[in-house]
């Protein structure tokens, strides 16, 4: 058990490097603490040789991760949820209560799940207990413990969710209003449905970012993809309440690579998230400054306006740099 006002939540919008930063985080820990990984592509072995290694077959992908010896707290939160302690009447948000996320999972913390038994990977145990009401209560008073949103730009979260939910074995996500979502069009797809889930998640965190600076740290995801050591690095340390030295992190965030997860689940046999059909898998190469072939300039500007129109600052967006090589599993 843990007082829940030390549980620091890491968010993020979906399709905004989640898995990336489940697989960093989880390598970061186990090499932290004297375990060994082996790089399936290159052989290359990561860490103490005689340490314990990473047992992906227990491993689930949260949301709760253990995280003592390496954090000054037990569990840690890596998953979607809206932030913790908003309340949309004293944020002015009309609109929010009335507007549904488009499918589950968007929002972890309030979507009724069985909180006496929360998942957690890593750890010796594999529940544990989350008091959200208590939660809800320190993050409303900027007394809980540190929260980030790593969230990608509206219009390529809205491309890749769109490819991810049509690929998924699960009709609550492959079908849209009774119909499969290969049948419906992007732009319908986005206007209808995405932009207006990316809002309520998003405009969630920004109330409580301005009314709690030192406590909400917002990561644009497009950062994450420049920098991903200096990026995840900003994002531990505001975690860990206080900078310091990560000294297993660039191999943590090396093992955490695309070709390498690929590999993971080829050896497996399966998707490590679950959600894929036979031996597909969830990862997907991510090339900053390849834009969607379905959105143009034109059709950005009006997405950004019915945003901005709900309230969210667009300003807080980036954009992906041109011709700019890199990839993380989304």
């Amino acid at each position: 058990m843990f007082g829940v006002s030390g549980l620091p939540i890491l968010s993020t919008i979906p399709r905004s490097g989640t898995w990336f930063l489940r697989y960093a985080i989880s390598f970061l820990c186990h090499l932290e603490q004297g375990g060994q990984i082996v790089d399936c592509v290159t052989g290359r072995l990561v860490g103490d040789p005689a340490g314990p290694t990473f047992d992906f077959e227990r491993f689930r992908g949260g949301p709760l991760f253990h995280v003592r010896g390496v954090f000054p707290v037990p569990h840690l939160f890596v998953g979607h949820t809206a932030c913790p302690g908003f309340v949309a009447k004293t944020a002015g948000v009309d609109w929010w209560e009335r507007t549904r996320f488009h499918v589950p999972g968007y929002d972890y913390f309030h979507e009724g799940m069985n909180y006496r038994y929360t998942p957690i990977d890593l750890g010796p145990y594999q529940y544990t207990k989350v008091r959200v009401g208590a939660l809800e209560r320190s993050a409303r008073k900027g007394t809980s413990g540190p929260i980030v949103l790593v969230y990608r730009n509206p219009l390529d979260q809205a491309a890749s969710y769109y490819r991810y939910c049509r690929n998924h074995k699960d009709s609550t996500y492959n079908c849209l209003g009774g119909r499969p979502l290969s049948s419906v069009p992007f732009r319908d797809y986005l206007f209808d449905s995405a932009l207006a889930s990316y809002a309520k998640q998003f405009i969630s965190f920004q109330a409580m970012a301005d009314r709690h600076p030192a406590q909400v740290l917002l990561m644009p995801y497009e950062r994450m993809l420049r920098d991903r050591v200096g990026a995840l690095a900003m994002v531990l340390d505001h975690l860990n309440g206080a900078p310091r030295e990560w000294p297993t992190l660039a191999d943590a965030v090396w093992l955490a690579r695309t070709e390498h997860m690929k590999a993971i689940e080829k050896q497996l046999g399966r998707s490590l998230d679950g959600t894929r059909a036979a031996r597909g898998s969830h990862i997907t190469q991510v090339n900053p400054g390849r834009p969607s072939r379905r959105i143009d300039e034109r059709l950005r500007s009006e997405a950004l306006a019915r945003l901005a129109g709900m309230g969210v600052d667009t300003g807080l967006f980036e954009w992906p740099a041109i011709d700019r090589a890199a990839s993380v599993a989304a």
